[in-house]
């Protein structure tokens, strides 16, 4: 059973639970699983994600979660920007890759394929899912039509993920090897659209915006003084 709301995921290790649905009930015990929550006003124009918290290789506990999206900028009508992030949790360590500390670069088919590359000062990070399933399609809220079939996704993909940290210029291209994991159970999805072709796209932030990102801000007081600025769910 599977919940979209958005792209903000909480990762649950294994689960156990019950669920009821008409006159059966279905018990899970030590079961993989994830739980999203949406935390915005609405979706981006089109979006991917990979989650995947079940994986073969590791010596321990491994979490990813990566999307993307053409987001809407507040404010302004139809201008809109790419976005996207990887988070990795492993050996107790969680791996942050995002628009303000690096680059995120994707190539994401209409169905099937999605390889995400990103990196940081200090580490870069591989993901590559593919899969065969068709996929289910669900509702998710558009502008042009409220709830409606616009996004796909499976829980049956095959994904390759790799983590690197980076050395001194005489080692490796790539620097020292951290992570190297595989899993034929990862989620991934796409939604919205058009998607008429492979999406390929990057996204990073600016050196003069990345610092005034940075500055001290107090966001509860500037939007105590300006509600209508608070986005739904803060």
């Amino acid at each position: 059973m599977v919940v979209m709301l958005e792209m903000e995921m909480v990762v649950v290790r294994m689960l156990v639970c019950w669920i009821e649905w008409g006159d059966e009930r279905y018990e899970f015990e030590n079961a993989p699983s994830y739980c999203e929550k949406n935390w915005g006003g609405g979706f981006p124009r089109k979006w991917f994600w990979v989650q995947c918290n079940v994986f073969k290789g590791a010596s321990g506990e491994v979490g990813l979660t990566c999307g993307g999206g053409l987001r809407q900028l507040p404010g302004l009508n139809e201008t809109f920007e790419n976005a996207a992030l990887i988070g990795v949790h492993h050996g107790g360590i969680f791996y942050e890759f995002v628009p303000w500390n690096g680059v995120v670069e994707w190539e994401v088919a209409e169905w099937g394929y999605w390889h995400v590359t990103a990196q940081n000062e200090t580490h870069k990070v591989e993901l590559e899912a593919s899969t065969k399933d068709p996929g289910t399609t669900l509702r998710a809220p558009t502008t042009e039509a409220g709830l409606a079939p616009a996004c796909k996704d499976t829980c049956f993909a095959h994904l390759t993920l790799k983590l690197w940290e980076k050395g001194s210029a005489a080692a490796a291209a790539d620097g020292k090897l951290i992570l190297d994991v595989t899993s034929n159970m990862a989620a991934v999805e796409v939604g919205g659209g058009p998607w008429f072709n492979t999406w390929k796209g990057k996204t990073y932030t600016p050196e003069v915006i990345n610092r005034a990102l940075n500055l001290p801000v107090d966001v509860d007081g500037i939007l105590g003084s300006f509600p209508l600025l608070k986005p739904p769910g803060l």
